[in-house]
């Protein structure tokens, strides 16, 4: 197996709006000004049969059509094929616009000056990854993060703690890392208006600094996932505090597993969502007029952060007519290590169904990649958190889907 990485700036440099938070500050006001370069970062392993690319970016989501772009231009560029590349998102609420899109499919900016500017960046940075690549072998590690997060909605709920670091040495020299860790990257909070990577790209300066490489990190099934009972402030000295506990954590693990990956087979899982949104107009407005009542009373910041969000999603869905969905999930199978890409936020009970049905020594999942269906979130949390407001799959309907994935494991 041969691998190659690097890390990309995408920095802006021109004014963006940061997406993430709905409010009368980041609607209103766009900035340039970053608290750190934010980056692209690229992992190539070329095997037996395929070769593989990932390329993480610190920004919300990535919507299909713009993913597209991205490996329309990689493919023009380099010997590869489209569906051997997989663009993830780390889901910052601090990132640029130019590709994302929220819950409910509603681009937060065209900005088509700083998505050239990325997308040409990205081609160019990626010469050395196509240019020379070293053999290496893969050593897997897995611990659990407490501490610092849990389920947001119920800390006595489940959550999926599993942290995975996957290194690949060359002679016993660490050359590349992906880490797949389940958080939220909403340290920082909904008026700030630096640039930034937020929490997962913080541990990955961390472990850059540590490492003195630029590892993937890459987020799994965090839909449900937040440091929210664990939080302090929402400023950058919370989120370095934040970020140094986990990487302590993610450094503690010292037993690798070296694991098989000469080889790979691609496999895709689709899904259709159709229906009638119309039919549900009511019940949203109805739903409206509560938010509304609950916000002049309430005065507590993240409560408030909560409502704001569900009153735009409700109003976004009352612009919905027609509902139609092609969800699209990869799996990708080493011989002892399956990757699922899933196209959305997941929930921790559906990321443990999935690693449960896989007959592989180690499951990843890395949602937030290729494309953005919002939250994916199970039927007895319906009118109980603010997940199940911002989606547009109908309750039970993730069940159904994760059950016929689960079927093909």
């Amino acid at each position: 197996m041969l691998v190659s990485t690097t890390a990309i700036d995408i920095t802006p440099h021109c004014p963006v709006k940061l997406c993430g938070y709905i409010n009368d500050i980041r609607l209103a006001q766009r900035t340039q000004t970053a608290h750190a370069p934010i980056y692209a970062i690229a992992l190539r392993l070329v095997l037996e049969n395929s070769q593989l690319l990932i390329l993480t970016m610190d920004i919300l989501s990535i919507m299909k059509n713009r993913a597209e772009q991205i490996k329309d231009s990689i493919t023009q560029a380099y010997s590869i094929k489209k569906e051997e590349i997989f663009i993830h998102a780390i889901h910052t609420h601090a990132g640029p616009s130019g590709f994302s899109a929220d819950a409910m499919g509603k681009e937060y900016e065209d900005n088509v000056t700083y998505r050239e500017d990325v997308i040409s960046r990205i081609c160019t940075g990626l010469k050395p990854v196509f240019a020379k690549a070293e053999e290496a072998r893969a050593f897997m590690g897995k611990t659990e993060i407490h501490g610092f997060y849990d389920n947001r909605n119920d800390r006595n709920r489940y959550y999926d703690a599993d942290a995975y670091r996957l290194q690949f040495r060359s002679d016993d020299q660490l050359i590349a890392e992906l880490v797949n860790i389940n958080v939220h990257s909403t340290v920082l909070g909904p008026t700030n208006m630096e640039i930034s990577y937020d929490l997962i790209g913080t541990i990955r300066e961390e472990l850059h600094k540590r490492e003195n490489i630029y590892p993937l990190l890459c987020i799994g099934t965090s839909a449900d996932i937040s440091n929210r009972h664990y939080r302090e402030g929402d400023d950058f000295k919370e989120l370095n505090r934040t970020a140094k506990g986990i990487t302590n954590q993610l450094l503690e693990i010292q037993n690798f597993t070296e694991i098989d990956m000469h080889t790979l087979k691609l496999d895709t899982f689709s899904y259709t969502v159709s229906y009638d949104n119309t039919l549900l107009f009511s019940g949203y407005q109805k739903e409206l007029e509560e938010i509304q009542k609950n916000l002049e009373a309430e005065t507590d910041k993240t409560k408030r952060k909560l409502l704001l969000s569900s009153k735009d999603k409700f109003e976004s869905k009352l612009l919905i007519h027609k509902v139609h969905k092609e969800l699209k999930l990869s799996l990708l199978r080493f011989p002892e290590l399956l990757l699922v890409t899933f196209p959305g936020e997941l929930t921790s009970v559906f990321g443990k169904y999935i690693k449960e049905q896989a007959k592989t020594p180690f499951t990843c999942i890395m949602t937030c990649t290729n494309d953005h269906h919002g939250y994916f979130i199970e039927q007895d949390q319906y009118g109980r958190c603010y997940e199940a407001t911002a989606t547009l799959i109908p309750k039970g309907e993730r069940e159904k889907m994760i059950k016929k994935l689960g079927e093909l494991l």
